[in-house]
C-alpha cells in the first residue's frame, strides 16, 4: 500500500517538476521575445536618428557654403568646371534703370519648353548661351527661343574645355561652328557670346600652357560679337544641384543694389530646380524695383578682366 502512494507520489512530483520546467522556459523565451523587440526598437531608433544627424551635417554644411560665399567679394564666380582656372573678375557696372538680365547657359536641353512656357507666363524675355552639341539634339528650339523674343549668343559647340583651350585655332574652329549653326537658325549674325569659364579663366595654361584669352576676344570682338560675363552667380550647375530656393536666396543675395546684374544660370537637362526657382527671383526682383532686359552687343553689361 504505502508502495503504491509512492509512486503516485512520484508522478505527481515529476508531473509538477514538468510544469515548473514548461513554465519557467515560457518565461524565459518571454523575456529573450521581449529583449529582441526591444533591441529591434532600439536599433530602428538609432537608424532614424542617424538618418536625422546626416541631413543636419548636410544642412550645416550647405549653410557654411554659403555662408563663405556671402563673404565672398563681388559676384563673379565662375562656373565649377573653371573656378581654379580662374583669376578675380573685374565689374563692369552701369547706372539708371535697374535692369537684371537673366542669362542660360549650356541648353538646350529637354527642359528648355518648360523654361520657355515659365518666362512667357512671367512675361520675362531672357539670354540663352547655347552649346552645338545640344542643339543637334533639340533643333528647333533656337528659333523658338528667338521667336519668342529672347537672345541668342555663341556659348561653344562642344563645351569641351581640352579641346576649345588647347590653342587659339582650336577654340576658334569650336566658335565658328556655332556661330555659323547660329546664324543659319536665325537668318542673322549672332552678336554676342559668353566664353565657357568666362573671359577671365586661364584654363588654356592647363591644356595650351599659353595664354590665349586675350587674343580670343580680340578676335571675336573683331567680328563685331560682344563677349558678356556676369556678376551674379547661384552656381546652380554643380555636381549636386542646390534647391530652387537655395537657387533664389543667392541670385538675390548677389544682386544686392546692382543697377545691371547679369545673372549666369543653367538650363540643364539633369534637374529643374533652375527652372522652378526663376518665378521666385523674378517676382522678388520686380519687388526691387527691376525690370528684365536681354543682352546685345550694346548692352552696357559685365565683362571680366582678360587673363
Amino acid at each position: 500500500m504505502f508502495a503504491g502512494v509512492s509512486g503516485k507520489m512520484k508522478e505527481k512530483t515529476l508531473r509538477l517538476a514538468a510544469a515548473v520546467c514548461l513554465a519557467v522556459s515560457a518565461a524565459l523565451l518571454s523575456i529573450c521575445i521581449n529583449q529582441a523587440i526591444r533591441l529591434s526598437g532600439l536599433e530602428k531608433t538609432a537608424a532614424a536618428e542617424t538618418s536625422k544627424l546626416e541631413q543636419a551635417q548636410s544642412q550645416i554644411g550647405e549653410l557654411k557654403k554659403e555662408l563663405a560665399e556671402k563673404e565672398k567679394p563681388g559676384g563673379n564666380v565662375p562656373t565649377a568646371a573653371a573656378r581654379k582656372f580662374s583669376y578675380d573678375a573685374k565689374k563692369v557696372q552701369g547706372s539708371g534703370p535697374k535692369i537684371a538680365y537673366l542669362t542660360f547657359d549650356d541648353g538646350p536641353t529637354k527642359n528648355t519648353p518648360l523654361l520657355l512656357s515659365t518666362l512667357k507666363s512671367l512675361n520675362v524675355r531672357a539670354t540663352f548661351f547655347v552649346v552645338g552639341v545640344n542643339c543637334q539634339k533639340f533643333p528647333d528650339a533656337v528659333r523658338q527661343e528667338a521667336s519668342a523674343g529672347h537672345a541668342v549668343g555663341i556659348h561653344s559647340w562642344t563645351h569641351q574645355y581640352s579641346y576649345i583651350y588647347a590653342s587659339m585655332t582650336d577654340f576658334m574652329q569650336d566658335f565658328n561652328r556655332l556661330r555659323n549653326y547660329v546664324t543659319q537658325q536665325l537668318g542673322r549674325e549672332p552678336d554676342i557670346c559668353r566664353f565657357p569659364g568666362g573671359t577671365n579663366n586661364t584654363v588654356s595654361l592647363r591644356y595650351g600652357r599659353d595664354h590665349i584669352m586675350r587674343q580670343v576676344v580680340r578676335q571675336v570682338e573683331s567680328m563685331n560679337i560682344r563677349p558678356i560675363d556676369w556678376n551674379v552667380s547661384p552656381e546652380d550647375a554643380v555636381e549636386r544641384v542646390p534647391s530652387s530656393g537655395t537657387i533664389v536666396r543667392r541670385v538675390i543675395r548677389q544682386t544686392g543694389g546692382q543697377h545691371r546684374p547679369v545673372i549666369l544660370l543653367h538650363d540643364l537637362s539633369r534637374s529643374t530646380n533652375t527652372v522652378y526657382a526663376v518665378p521666385q527671383i523674378v517676382r522678388s526682383l520686380r519687388a526691387k524695383g527691376y525690370s528684365f532686359g536681354i543682352l546685345t552687343a550694346e548692352t552696357q553689361a559685365v565683362m571680366f578682366e582678360p587673363s
